[in-house]
């Protein structure tokens, strides 16, 4: 099993959490930067809707430019593909194979 979390560039992309967080949303991709301090989410909510989540967390000037918007299965087909290529590119199959899984899943799972 690979580590919890693994920088690709100058991102940290956490492993996903197929269980509810404390919100009722199961978070498959979360990617943090450190500079700027800001945090992209993309998931399914707590009403298995899939989302996308942004979150700038540096100071006060680009706070409002946080979101929190639903988008469609296709959009997030699309990055979780993304990312399998990140990794892919980066030779790190073990995390590559985790989101081929997740694909698996959305796509039996979420009609």
């Amino acid at each position: 099993m690979p580590s919890k979390s693994i920088f690709v560039g100058s991102w940290s992309y956490l492993m996903p959490n197929m269980n509810s967080d404390s919100d009722g949303h199961i978070v498959l991709i979360k990617r943090l930067s450190f500079g700027p301090c800001e945090v992209y989410e993309w998931g399914i909510d707590n009403n298995s809707l899939p989302y996308e989540e942004y979150q700038w967390c540096e100071d006060e000037y680009f706070k409002d430019e946080s979101y929190f918007k639903h988008i469609t299965k296709k959009k997030l087909t699309k990055q979780i593909e993304s990312v399998i290529h990140v990794f892919t590119e980066n030779e790190l199959p073990e995390w590559a194979n985790i989101y081929y899984k997740i694909l698996d899943w959305l796509n039996t799972d979420l009609s």
